[in-house]
């Protein structure tokens, strides 16, 4: 493993093989691939973000979506780029875990890219559908509980190996209790069939589930962040109720393919943090429920690490099964 992690940081100190002018991105476009369709969380991130390093490096910077396998096919692309900084990944949870799921040790994300920052981090929210008899996480558990084996609830997410995915693995694995896992192509169908009552369960995103929550579409019962979230104060953690080692944040970073040369990476950084700092961007970050990053090349490449860590250890352990 310390080789592992040598490797990986490592790449922060390269500055050769690039074609790109000093510590600058060339300038042809930037572009930043989104593997999930326009509207959703990890979209409005990128698109932020594309704003900011446009104004900052004074270089055009658009934003492509390229949706399909809960965010591999865009993430493949931008691991196959050149190297120079003008192709970049606005990545999330699943290109992190999905890796491990699948149990490709050359596709880990810290292997095949170089960390540039966090964008943004977010939690999920536990919701239910309102046919179910319950008002907290813990009289969810007490239900789930009291059901028989033939009659199981199930809840939706957006795909395999995303946050709404991943919260559910935590949900049960803490609770003991059985759930079935139903995938969905992406967030906005899950939520159909929750709102429907097809499904009963969802760890949906902040933003959309306390609205549906407000017009009584649905119940939110906790969030999923280490501590109380600031956008919803008044919902408890799952640990808060009664569920250990839950905690599950959605993430939105910026990833360069591996080898891109320290120089550019730390330029693009720089840009990114500085404008992420600003009230008026901290503001259009917390209308999605999240609170915008503050971590360099490094801290995130650590970040990277740990969670590839955790996901590891819960996959060994057999978590991510077909019911769960």
């Amino acid at each position: 493993m310390s080789r592992f992690i040598a490797a990986v940081f490592s790449l922060f100190c390269m500055t050769a093989g690039s074609s790109v002018v000093a510590q600058t991105p060339a300038r042809d476009p930037i572009r930043l691939l989104v593997g999930f369709a326009p509207g959703g969380p990890s979209d409005i991130a990128g698109r932020i973000a594309a704003e900011i390093l446009s104004a900052k490096l004074g270089v055009s910077v658009v934003v492509e979506n390229r949706a399909g396998a809960s965010g591999a096919i865009a993430a493949d692309a931008v691991a196959n780029a050149k190297p120079d900084g003008n192709t970049l990944l606005v990545n999330v949870t699943a290109d992190i875990v999905n890796p491990v799921i699948n149990r490709e040790p050359k596709s880990f994300v810290t292997t095949r890219f170089t960390p540039v920052a966090l964008i943004a981090t977010a939690p999920n929210v536990l919701v239910v559908h309102p046919s179910l008899p319950v008002n907290t996480a813990k009289e969810l558990v007490e239900f789930m509980r009291s059901q028989k084996a033939d009659s199981s609830l199930s809840y939706a997410s957006a795909g395999l190996g995303t946050v709404s995915h991943l919260s559910g693995v935590l949900f049960t694995s803490a609770s003991g209790a059985s759930l079935i896992h139903v995938p969905y192509k992406g967030t906005a169908a899950a939520q159909v069939d929750l709102l429907a009552g097809r499904v009963q369960i969802m760890f949906d995103s902040l933003s959309s589930g306390l609205v549906n929550a407000k017009s009584g579409k649905v119940k939110a019962l906790a969030v999923t962040s280490p501590k109380r979230w600031p956008m919803a104060p008044e919902l408890p953690t799952l640990e808060e109720s009664g569920l250990p080692e839950t905690d599950m944040m959605a993430v939105f970073g910026l990833l360069a393919p591996a080898g891109t040369p320290k120089a550019v990476v730390d330029k693009i950084s720089g840009a990114l943090l500085e404008g992420l700092r600003t009230p008026e961007v901290r503001a259009r970050i917390n209308q999605i429920g999240a609170e915008p990053g503050d971590l360099s090349p490094e801290g995130y490449g650590a970040y990277l690490l740990k969670q590839v860590q955790r996901w590891e250890k819960l996959a060994a352990q057999g978590k991510f099964d077909t019911k769960n």
